[in-house]
């Protein structure tokens, strides 16, 4: 095996590593965040400041038992949660989180730091993550539940309704790069405008920005976009009748699909690993700086803001967000002919 290709595997492996502990590190997060926020001091018992509660949580689900209702379908019943993160994985798999690296000289040449280079990446991401409605929709028709079968039915509306603007965002920053590709697209963003303010297009986007993370919240059915599992509602909506490992692949889906929409995000916005004091080869520091502010801020709005009224959640995409997409998209596209011109 060359060293390309070891170089390769272990960056592939250390990503999937990441991803799938970033469910577990990301719960102890929301906890101490939410902790914070209300006053409280969250877990403290198991390990030191509660460190190791997400380990005792992997292992409670690992020895629940699996249950499925009588009258579900049970390949798709568990055909559904490898959907979804499978979906999960496979999107991040196209998202670039460093610059090149030889890896202080081990290698011939360098290498990007993600698992595949594709010059379409935009659009592989929104292909991708789209296809992780499949196993929400899946999960809420073969679980034979009303309340699983209105989760579904919420998701795949809810889906629908803010993938245009997700993508209207995206688009207005194609225009402005363009290039389909993320690391194109984040190499573009490096230095600054009279040598003070960073070239990152939320300068010039930042009501692409808004509205992209916007949509991205609602696509990851986060709170106060929750309506697929509405605990009030729906007792836990599409995942009512899962347990067990079942359900953490749910989980474990969720909680990745939110590192992905703020990975994404730091490319598209925050120019990606640029940032002033750190020589580029440490630039996935100031990666992983953006991408935790951007966590940060999913876990502050899940306990600030009250949930909307799903008339309410409909009428935003359709009438408010979709229509400020198409008005700054169009304006992004005007711009870009006159200053070429």
């Amino acid at each position: 095996m060359t060293p390309i290709l070891v170089a390769q595997i272990v960056l592939l492996l250390f990503v999937f590593f990441m991803l799938l502990n970033s469910a577990a590190i990301m719960v102890y997060v929301e906890r101490k965040v939410a902790a914070l926020l209300q006053q409280r001091m969250g877990p403290t018992l198991v390990g030191p400041r509660g460190l190791l509660q997400p380990l005792a949580d992997v292992i409670k689900l690992m020895f629940k038992e699996e249950l499925r209702p009588k009258a579900a379908d049970a390949f798709l019943f568990t055909l559904a949660p490898i959907i979804s993160v499978t979906a999960a994985f496979a999107a991040f798999a196209v998202v670039p989180f460093g610059a090149e690296t030889t890896f202080f000289g081990l290698l011939p040449h360098p290498i990007s730091l993600q698992v595949a280079d594709v010059n379409v990446a935009v659009l592989v991401i929104f292909a991708v993550a789209s296809m992780g409605v499949y196993g929400i929709v899946l999960a809420g028709w073969s679980s034979n539940s009303k309340y699983s079968l209105l989760g579904g039915l919420r998701s795949s509306a809810q889906m629908i309704s803010y993938e245009l603007s997700y993508g209207l965002a995206l688009g207005a920053v194609l225009l402005l790069g363009n290039s389909m590709s993320l690391t194109d697209l984040v190499n573009a963003q490096a230095g600054a405008w009279f040598g003070i303010l960073p070239r990152w297009y939320i300068f010039l986007q930042p009501v692409g920005f808004a509205i992209f993370f916007i949509a991205g919240i609602a696509e990851t059915n986060r709170a106060p976009f929750d309506f697929p599992e509405a605990e009030q509602e729906l007792v836990a909506g599409y995942h009512t009748e899962y347990s067990s490992m079942r359900f953490s692949m749910f989980f474990m889906a969720e909680y990745i699909n939110m590192v992905t929409v703020s990975a994404v995000a730091t490319d598209l916005f925050l120019g990606g690993w640029h940032g002033p004091w750190l020589p580029l080869s440490l630039g996935w520091i100031w990666f992983l700086a953006k991408v935790g502010f951007l966590l940060f801020f999913y876990v502050w709005m899940r306990w600030t803001l009250p949930r909307y009224r799903y008339d309410q959640l409909m009428d935003f995409g359709w009438k408010v967000l979709l229509p400020i997409a198409v008005i700054n998209l169009l304006a992004t596209a005007a711009g870009v002919l006159y200053f070429a011109a």
